[in-house]
């Protein structure tokens, strides 16, 4: 009979009993204690990492005073990615450029050719003045994501790896290589050891840090001057705003190759990009400081935001170097070129070590290097190829076999930073910058002693009215002497109601004030306002009536142009004068009613405007804005002033671009640029001066605009009557 559950639960404590009697007997119980202490004992020394003294501390801080050696002592050898030979000029240049921006602060943009080595310098760079303690938090930004975290890989390699710094700094690299590949570890980890800074011990100090993810946190080692340091890494493609860890905000931001194949073919694109670059990590440092920006890039193209930066003109503030790989031309350019197309002939019939363009090179090597100056003599090919020879044996002879592999202009683009023109839209090149400098030395509302016409220009909007008087002289060089906002009173946001009552008070106002303004010469020669024009476009009825009671020496103007399909072929046909239509160059006046109208080729007029800013002083027909310069690279107060003027200047742009397999020119808003009322109120300017009789020999631009075939044909609308001036008036006072 099977025995029941009792029974059997009975017998087993029996014999747990009777085991128990037994490990007391024989020392089991004993045994398993001291493995236990033993087991215990190995993870406190796992936890536990003792930090030896640094192996010669006078010769780190001498290191430490002078980038170069640095950089030249811990990866010269014995470590990935060695720096093999001594920097070159160019990359000496780099080094103390991105020294300034992160020890004095500021911004800098430097482009360098693809493969210079740019973004290693700067990743050990940041390592250097992190492991000194000049910056407890830096953050490397690239276009993407994946992108920056290779960075973050690199330096995290670095430290684990290279056996110099381990000597050098072991209160970092010790507790990093003690990890063992196993992050977690750093999170209960305990250090002991001497102080670097002052030599007191600290015993089992928590030296609590981070060594995964998208940002690592340095080791808490007591006197050590990186203790919990940060270096991030973001993606372009990512949210930038707001980054804040341990209460620390960062104190240098590197950008490496910020643009994607979008940004480098986008003008849209770039601009978000510039945008976020501008505001987004421009605004991540504290209160007291501001974040030091540094960017490496190679250049795409001509539209691409590293570009730009790059652009000492349109941005100053970054301090914008490139570098060229071909610094110098050979004087032989007929050679090398026979040469690309030896090498051309070898790589098209398939025989891998057809050598022929080689030896060629070999045995016109002096006259082919005659003349020619490269940045870096290193960067060559030196292995042995099956056949015994070497593959390369210059850096110019790499700069030209990649001529022959990808096409001069991708060269151009990747070494040089040189990008050529693309096939697609094109722009004149003007930029807010330019606008800024060209300044006259006069003082604002001062007229030139050379002038003897004054106009002005009204862009009407609801809000108030964007005014520009300017100075002219007889050959079309002129003068802008004045400009402002004149606001509108009694409008209401989300209504129309009242804004035509106050559109025409604030055009009478701004006459007034234009006749109480005292332009006058550097004599004293006092000259009057000869003629205004007022927008029309926006509440005709209100401008007309205003201009109606006003009279002599003001008219409305209404722009017509390809761009906005509003185009009157009667720009490019001669007119004959009659009592109700006076034609001119690009515009005619016509009577409507009892008010004259000035109808005017806006892409003409706009095109002529930019064409002003374009002429460098003193040439007959530059223009340019009241103010002094500072004759600097930095700019003056007086041209700092002009900003917003110059942004609504060249918020528009006149663009070559392909249409129907025509090559036509269009104008188009700039992204970024919102608005464009000072650009409309200065040709309106322009305009008025040519009614005035001021000249400028403008045959081949008639000539250009009237080869353009019109983009949309005008609409035929049945006329309409409109009613007369006095009828107008009258209907804007009631």
């Amino acid at each position: 009979m099977p025995p029941s559950i009792a029974d059997a639960k009975a017998k087993a404590k029996e014999l747990r009993r009777a085991l128990t009697k037994l490990e007391k007997i024989t020392g089991i119980t004993e045994s398993r204690s001291r493995e236990a202490d033993r087991m215990r004992a190995k993870r406190e020394s796992i936890r536990e990492v003792e930090i030896p003294a640094c192996k010669d501390r006078e010769l780190r801080e001498l290191l430490e005073s002078d980038d170069v050696e640095w950089l030249q002592f811990f990866f010269a050898k014995d470590c990935s990615n060695p720096f093999w030979y001594k920097f070159t000029p160019q990359q000496m240049e780099m080094i103390a450029a991105i020294r300034s921006a992160v020890v004095h602060g500021g911004d800098q943009a430097i482009a360098a050719s693809r493969g210079e080595g740019k973004t290693t310098l700067v990743e050990r760079l940041i390592l250097k003045y992190t492991l000194q303690g000049i910056v407890n938090f830096s953050v490397l930004f690239a276009a993407t994501g994946s992108a920056a975290e290779n960075s973050l890989e690199s330096i995290k390699s670095d430290i684990a790896e290279n056996e110099l710094l381990r000597e050098y700094y072991p209160e970092v690299c010790v507790p990093v290589a003690s990890l063992e590949n196993t992050p977690n570890r750093a999170h209960y980890q305990t250090v002991s050891g001497k102080r670097h800074d002052n030599g007191a011990e600290f015993f089992r100090h928590s030296s609590r840090f981070s060594w995964c993810g998208h940002e690592i946190v340095f080791p808490n080692v007591p006197g050590s001057p990186s203790a919990s340091s940060i270096i991030a890494t973001r993606g372009l493609d990512a949210a930038v705003r707001g980054l804040k860890k341990r209460g620390k905000r960062p104190q240098l931001a590197v950008i490496d190759d910020p643009d994607t194949e979008e940004t480098a073919r986008s003008e849209e694109q770039a601009a978000k990009l510039e945008d976020r670059i501008d505001k987004g990590i421009g605004g991540l440092g504290g209160q007291q400081r501001g974040i030091a920006r540094v960017m490496l890039t190679t250049l795409q193209s001509r539209i691409s935001a590293s570009y730009k930066f790059t652009d000492a003109k349109s941005k100053p503030s970054w301090r914008g170097k490139r570098f060229r790989y071909l610094i110098k031309p050979p004087e032989r350019a007929d050679l090398w070129d026979e040469y690309v197309q030896l090498r051309r002939l070898n790589q098209q019939s398939g025989d891998e070590w057809a050598r022929t363009a080689h030896q060629f090179y070999l045995d016109n090597r002096k006259d082919m290097d005659a003349g020619a100056v490269v940045a870096n003599v290193n960067r060559f090919d030196a292995s042995k190829l099956p056949d015994g020879s070497q593959n390369e044996v210059s850096a110019l002879q790499r700069y030209y076999n990649e001529v022959a592999r990808v096409g001069a202009a991708a060269v151009a683009t990747e070494f040089d930073n040189d990008p050529p023109e693309e096939a697609g839209p094109q722009e004149s090149g003007i930029t807010a910058s330019r606008v800024q400098r060209q300044l006259s030395g006069f003082a604002r509302g001062v007229i030139p002693p050379t002038c003897v016409k004054i106009t002005q220009g009204i862009d009407c909007k609801k809000t108030g009215l964007h005014w520009v008087v300017r100075a002219w002289e007889p050959n079309a060089t002129s003068y802008v002497i004045d400009y402002g906002f004149h606001e509108s009173h009694g409008v209401r946001y989300a209504s129309d109601d009242g804004v035509d009552v106050a559109l025409r008070r604030a055009i009478l106002e701004r006459i007034e004030a234009t006749k109480a303004s005292e332009y006058t010469k550097p004599d004293g020669e006092l000259l009057p306002v000869d003629l205004t024009l007022v927008d029309a476009r926006y509440r005709m009825d209100a401008v007309y009536a205003a201009c109606a009671e006003i009279g002599k020496g003001i008219y409305p103007v209404l722009g017509f142009g390809r761009s906005n399909g509003c185009w009157r072929s009667t720009f490019t046909q001669f007119q004959k004068r009659t009592s109700t239509e006076h034609p001119g160059d690009g515009w005619n006046m016509k009577l409507d009613g009892r008010v004259w109208v000035v109808h005017a080729n806006a892409d003409k007029w706009k095109a002529w405007e930019h064409d002003r800013w374009m002429t460098d002083p003193p040439h007959a027909g530059c223009l340019r804005l009241f103010g002094t310069a500072s004759g600097e690279r930095r700019m003056s107060f007086d041209e700092l002033a002009h900003h917003a003027y110059a942004r609504h200047v060249v918020a528009e742009v006149e663009v070559e671009e392909m249409y129907r397999g025509v090559l036509r020119r269009i104008w188009k808003a700039r992204p970024g640029y919102a608005q464009n009322h000072y650009l409309d109120a200065s040709y309106y300017a322009d305009v008025a001066a040519s009614i005035l009789g001021i000249r400028l020999d403008m045959e081949s631009t008639r000539k250009r605009q009237a080869a353009l075939p019109p983009t949309v044909k005008p609409e035929k609308k049945p006329t309409k009557a409109r009613p007369s001036a006095r009828e107008l008036a009258s209907r804007v006072r009631r």
